[in-house]
């Protein structure tokens, strides 16, 4: 439906009347996606003569165009004619809005035209509809890992310096600030492997365990973030496999994702070491619970630790037994046998998230 604005009421013999279907404009101006934006008008000889109409069209700034399919009408009275306003504006541009209005105005009237003269002009020979065109927000990236070249795994996790690290590269090619995710998505293919991971970044604080989020600006490139992963024993035969990584908006769910994989080889052998096990599994949910602030870094940091230590089955028994002892002596209980053990436990020579737990409550955040 034609919806007019400002229009002018007529008095006297000259009169015309304005009218256009939209008055707000949203242009989409991904480089992909631009297309102008057509919008349907109608100039109508409101007088009891004959007019010549004249059009024009203004936009106040310089990020949007405006221009007209028509630039005049000879009108009888009563009589109405059509053109189309076309809005455009370029690729990539920041969002942003411009006010614009387009004017119907009498020149001249009568069938030997009489040029029209004040005070004419402030008595129905003009007729505008104003309204605000806009660029509408998009999201659009890049995303890469600094290294594609194969990664090979010759020993296991003895300490931080044998995991292996993929950097993530993201640029965002959109016009607003993005959130976007990177997520592992064969995490259950390298579960079965009994291959750790983890993501985290130093500036942003993040630490999670299946996924990478970051908020960054638009024409901003990150190399904040990080994917660490590692074996702690390594199989009898080589082995060959992808990390499979998809990066997304969160923002645009019409937003195309972007999938990188990594080539990674672990050569086989019998060296083991201790920690992943743990590690791949109920320990580094603790990094998802910590969320993306310092606590996440800092368990992060202590899983990593943990794997430096080479602690044994028995000793793990031991320092169970000795908290369950402690429990139930606070609680005026008698403590139940505890489990013979060879070796007595070291006081630093093994970390338990069990420990952990009794000390630190994720509550008191």
């Amino acid at each position: 439906m034609l919806a007019p604005m400002n229009v002018q009421a007529q008095t006297g013999p000259v009169g015309v009347e304005l009218e256009c279907s939209q008055q707000t404009i949203g242009i989409n101006v991904h480089p992909e996606q631009n297309t102008p934006v057509d919008v349907s008008c109608v100039v109508t000889n409101t007088g009891s003569v004959s007019e010549t109409i004249s059009l024009d069209s203004n936009v106040e700034g310089n990020s949007f165009a405006l221009s007209l399919s028509e630039s005049s009408f000879e009108l009888g009275a009563g009589e109405d004619a059509n053109f189309v306003a076309t809005f455009s504006a370029s690729d990539r541009i920041a969002v942003i809005s411009e006010d614009y209005n387009i004017t119907a105005q009498v020149d001249s009237w009568g069938q030997d035209p009489i040029p029209i003269q004040l005070p004419w002009t402030q008595f129905g020979a003009t007729s505008e509809v104003g309204g605000e065109v806009s660029s509408l927000a998009y999201s659009r990236m890049t995303f890469q890992v600094l290294d594609k070249s194969t990664i090979t795994i010759e020993e296991a996790v003895e300490d931080e310096d044998d995991f292996e690290t993929i950097q993530l590269t993201i640029f965002n090619d959109g016009n607003v600030e993005d959130n976007i995710i990177v997520e592992l998505v064969n995490s259950d293919e390298l579960d079965d492997l009994g291959i750790g991971y983890a993501f985290f970044s130093e500036s942003p604080l993040y630490a999670g365990i299946d996924s990478y989020r970051e908020s960054i600006n638009p024409g901003a490139t990150s190399n904040a973030g990080k994917m660490i992963f590692g074996i702690d024993k390594l199989p009898d035969e080589d082995i060959s496999f992808e990390i499979e990584l998809r990066a997304y908006s969160s923002n645009d769910d019409d937003a195309e994702p972007i999938e990188v994989t990594v080539d990674v080889v672990i050569t086989g052998g019998d060296s083991s070491a201790l920690g992943l096990d743990s590690v791949s599994s109920s320990d580094l949910k603790l990094i998802g619970m910590a969320g993306g602030g310092l606590i996440g870094v800092i368990v992060l940091l202590v899983l990593i630790s943990r794997l430096t230590k080479k602690a044994t089955g028995k000793q793990k028994v031991a320092a169970k037994e000795a908290k369950r002892a402690s429990k139930n002596q606070r609680k005026g209980r008698k403590p139940k046998k505890a489990k013979p053990v060879v070796e007595e436990l070291e006081d630093d020579d093994d970390f338990d998230f069990d420990d952990f737990d009794d000390d630190f409550d994720f509550d008191d955040l």
